[in-house]
C-alpha cells in the first residue's frame, strides 16, 4: 500500500515540476506554490515531497 502512494506521489511531483506549480500546506487549508512566484518554497515543497516518496517506497 505504501509503495503504490510512494509511487503516486513520485508522479505528482514530476506533474508538478513540468507543470510549475505545486499544492503545499499551509495552516488549515492548502496552498498553491507558482515556481515563478516564489522558486525557492517551490524547489523545498518538491524536495520534501520527493523525500517522501523515496521513504514510502523503500522504508515502509
Amino acid at each position: 500500500m505504501f509503495k503504490v502512494l510512494g509511487v503516486l506521489l513520485a508522479l505528482y511531483v514530476c506533474y508538478s515540476v513540468v507543470a510549475g506549480r505545486v499544492l503545499a500546506k499551509a495552516g488549515v487549508r492548502m496552498r498553491e506554490v507558482h515556481r515563478d512566484e516564489s522558486p525557492r518554497y517551490f524547489w523545498v515543497v518538491i524536495a520534501i515531497y520527493t523525500g517522501l516518496s523515496i521513504a514510502l517506497v523503500t522504508i515502509f
